[in-house]
């Protein structure tokens, strides 16, 4: 692992942040394996100089857990507008997500983590990714760049969520008022409580006021131009932006 390379992919990955742009990842110019995903997205990250106000968790297939920070710079009101660096689409992510309300110690267990828990929401997943073609990446090269994450809005509490089961809860995107696509959530309990175990091991934590977005129930939607978006999940609640895209 060379750091001066893992150093130089960092540096080109910020460069496209700031300019909006997607870059090609290839050969000893990508990370090789999830070590240097980790290493270069650690890089990154330090290079944007914005506080970590969240968290995204995803496991891998046949791998391990990857995750990647939410920055400040990135988060949107909801009923706000965001205002798209670049030319490239936007992607949008419908999501539950939970806010912490105290620090969550190393080595909780999955009760702790729970307890640890001050509200659920129904949140937008804000993406760009950095990678030309990004759906032919392999996760390790998506890792370095924060797994496509630009921010997140959050929309209200879910109310007495603790009593409800959040699994299979449809849900649904619509863009200008007419119903863009459909899903469902999977586990998000399940996805919140494998982040720490994750975390720990690579000296960082889960602080209060961080906020876990759990995976998203509509898939990756990329889209261009202005639009009114409206996220709903059946029984949670709902999450709304303005998009102003290319």
């Amino acid at each position: 692992m060379s750091n001066d390379r893992l150093a130089a992919i960092a540096d080109r990955l910020v460069a496209a942040r700031r300019q909006g742009a997607r870059i090609a990842l290839e050969g000893a110019d990508a990370p090789a394996d999830f070590e240097e995903g980790f290493a270069v997205q650690d890089k990154v990250v330090a290079a944007l100089a914005s506080p970590v106000i969240g968290w995204k968790v995803m496991a891998v297939p046949q791998g391990p857990v990857i995750f990647a920070p939410i920055l400040q710079s990135g988060r949107v009101a909801a009923g706000g507008t965001w205002e798209v660096v670049g030319r490239e689409p936007a992607g949008i992510e419908l999501e539950i997500a939970f806010r912490l309300g105290r620090d969550v110690p190393p080595g909780a267990t999955p009760a702790q983590v729970l307890d640890a828990v001050e509200s659920a929401r129904v949140v937008f997943e804000l993406c760009q990714s950095r990678l030309a073609e990004p759906a032919k990446q392999p996760r390790h090269v998506m890792l370095a760049d924060c797994i496509a994450n630009a921010g997140l809005a959050v929309g209200p509490e879910i109310r007495g969520w603790r009593s409800e089961n959040l699994k299979e809860r449809a849900g649904r995107l619509l863009v200008d008022g007419k119903v863009h696509v459909e899903g469902r959530s999977a586990d998000p309990i399940g996805a919140l409580q494998m982040l720490e175990p994750a975390l720990t091991p690579r000296g960082k934590r889960l602080a209060a006021g961080q906020i876990v977005i759990t995976g998203s129930l509509i898939g990756m939607n990329w889209l261009t131009g202005r639009h009114d978006l409206d996220g709903v999940i059946d029984g949670c609640g709902e999450v709304a932006i303005t998009l102003a895209a290319a």
